[in-house]
């Protein structure tokens, strides 16, 4: 079984979805997040992915909500975006949050990792290598540092490390399809779960990611878009 994952991500307080990341090309699905989340519990999820694109950028922080978001549900949550500091992440687990998504910090200091495990444990912990180019992109996308994204996989995983995220930015939202060789590398590199996301279209792209032993699949704009129906998929 793959777990499939809806995904909220939240800019200046509404649930949009951008295209390869470019914070001027999204589109607005609900002008309130709590809203996108009553319908994701009324068809079934057990999780929800939710992405600060603010705090990713840097430009703003739209963790009130989210926090807020989390006290009116009973749904399981993983929250990235902006969480560059162990005290964030700390804050998040304690007001419900079951993992925190890392990425730019992850990347530019490998021994931020060991420091969250030692503080909410690494089953708490998903390092997002979200890539463009082939190589790491940070900072909400904006960036790319000169690396290879196998390699820190199995850096990150050595470091404490729960989960990996691995997502093309070139994919992302484009309806292309994912990066299926490079995901399935990935699952290959390292020995702990790999969650997929970015240019999922349909059915079939999630059974093929699940024929590659991915543990989880996060989906946004293909649910939002109604070209899949959660309820045919959630319990592939």
């Amino acid at each position: 079984m793959v777990f499939v994952i809806p995904a909220i991500d939240i800019q200046q307080g509404k649930c949009v979805r951008l295209y390869q990341g470019k914070m001027d090309m999204k589109t607005i699905y609900y002008e309130n997040p709590i809203e996108a989340l009553k319908f994701w519990e009324s068809v079934g999820a057990d999780w929800i992915h939710i992405v600060d694109l603010d705090g990713a950028c840097g430009t703003g922080s739209n963790l009130n909500l989210i926090e807020q978001m989390v006290s009116k549900s009973n749904l399981n949550f993983q929250v990235g975006g902006g969480i560059r500091i162990v005290e964030k992440a700390k804050k998040l687990i304690e007001v419900g949050v079951k993992r925190v998504v890392v990425g730019t910090k992850a990347i530019e200091n490998p021994e931020f990792v060991k420091e969250l495990k030692s503080v909410i444990g690494k089953n708490s912990i998903v390092v997002a290598l979200d890539f463009k180019y082939g190589m790491p992109a940070i900072k909400g996308w904006t960036e790319t540092v000169n690396e290879n994204i196998f390699e820190l996989a199995k850096r990150m995983e050595l470091n404490g490390a729960g989960y990996i995220l691995i997502s093309s930015v070139e994919s992302d939202g484009t309806f292309r399809g994912p990066d299926f060789e490079n995901t399935k590398r990935m699952v290959d590199s390292v020995n702990i779960p790999v969650i997929a996301a970015g240019g999922i279209r349909d059915k079939n792209d999630i059974l093929s990611l699940k024929n590659i032993n991915v543990y989880a699949v996060v989906v946004g704009k293909a649910f939002y878009e109604k070209r899949i129906d959660f309820n045919e998929v959630k319990n592939i």
